[in-house]
């Protein structure tokens, strides 16, 4: 499983000399990172991005559903950063299981409302870095549109992460300065934002016209309509989402 110039059970790139995916760039933040969940779309982009950047001495670790408890557990042990890529639904059970085994580890986490992690006394006593990929790998080719939500800690560790982390995806770095400011902005700019898509879709759903705005708005519709439903419903209970929606209905109306 490690990516030193051997094999890695259960994921080989296509083609691949697993040596030769690492440009001499220095020293790396990240010593010997575990990607959980390597085979969905997030985790299958980062482990990529970790094979592009990282020098070669370095270890990088995945596992998925597959692997034995054992393996699971050993790779953790190994591992310094965690980056975890399991569904937002997922998150909090996986972090309770695996805790005993996280102590001193940093756990680089995905999930879209940050509220259901540090507000659960029960794994807030973590050791976290949080971030929050804005698009989706597979259908947002244009660079200036790769944006990605980092929590500023105002302290050395966060600005090399966000350095490294901007490398290694190239991707731009948006800094919010805690989660429950990223919560708040998620209301706005992802719970809101969905729900008035397919409202609008759905009452222009026989047009007598079809106009490029209408048209646009029915193909952001279905690549909403496309995604995990669980983690739309979970994206819409968001606890600011109320009084976004006061402000919206108002804004309506005027």
């Amino acid at each position: 499983m490690v990516f030193n110039g051997f094999s890695m059970s259960g994921f080989h790139p296509e083609g691949s000399n697993p040596s030769r995916h690492s440009k001499d760039k220095g020293d790396s933040m990240f010593q010997s990172p575990l990607v959980v969940g390597y085979k969905g779309e997030v985790g299958s982009f980062i482990l990529h991005g970790l094979l592009k950047t990282m020098p070669k001495a370095n270890d990088i670790w995945c596992f998925d559903i597959n692997e034995s408890e054992e393996e699971k557990i050993e790779r953790i042990r190994k591992s310094d950063y965690i980056f975890l890529c399991v569904p937002l639904q997922d998150t909090v059970e996986w972090l309770i299981k695996y805790k005993p085994y996280l102590e001193n580890k940093i756990i680089v986490e995905q999930c879209s409302l940050k509220g259901l992690i540090f507000n659960d006394n029960r794994i807030n006593d973590l050791h976290y870095i949080s971030m929050h990929l804005l698009f989706r790998p597979s259908a947002t080719p244009n660079k200036e549109d790769r944006r990605c939500i980092v929590i500023d800690e105002n302290n050395y560790q966060f600005m090399l992460f966000a350095d490294m982390l901007s490398e290694t995806l190239d991707i731009e770095i948006e800094p919010l300065y805690s989660y429950t400011d990223h919560d708040e902005t998620m209301a706005e700019n992802q719970a809101l934002v969905h729900r008035v898509i397919l409202a609008l879709v759905q009452t222009l759903k026989n047009p007598r016209v079809d106009t490029y705005v209408s048209r646009t708005l029915r193909d952001l519709a279905r690549r909403i309509e496309e995604g995990d439903e669980t983690l739309y419903k979970m994206i819409q209970e968001n606890k600011y989402l109320d009084d976004v929606l006061v402000k919206f209905e108002n804004n309506l109306r005027r």
